[in-house]
């Protein structure tokens, strides 16, 4: 085999490979519940400190429905990916 034919086929082993990955569909988003441990505000921004599952998640970005959370409050917490947002404070 020649050189330029090498170097084709594995650039075309390398595309593939890219392509493979990129099309493969992300895991399902998952909802757990957790329990607020703190608030905090800066510049407008509101972001809240979680326990779950005996670890305790800090910073957590939230909707606007959840500025008003308090310590002690049951939450949502919408994992999708890498990313973690409290969606919601249960009654």
């Amino acid at each position: 085999m020649d050189h330029d034919t090498y170097h084709a086929r594995d650039a075309g082993a390398r595309l593939t490979q890219t392509l493979v990955d990129n099309l493969t569909p992300p895991p399902a988003p998952t909802i757990n519940y957790a329990t607020v441990t703190a608030i905090r505000t800066n510049n407008g921004h509101t972001t809240l400190t979680v326990t779950y599952a005996g670890t305790t998640l800090t910073d957590l970005p939230c909707t606007t429905n959840c500025t008003n959370a308090k310590t002690g409050d049951r939450c949502l917490l919408l994992t999708a990916n890498h990313l973690t947002t409290i969606i919601g404070i249960l009654a």
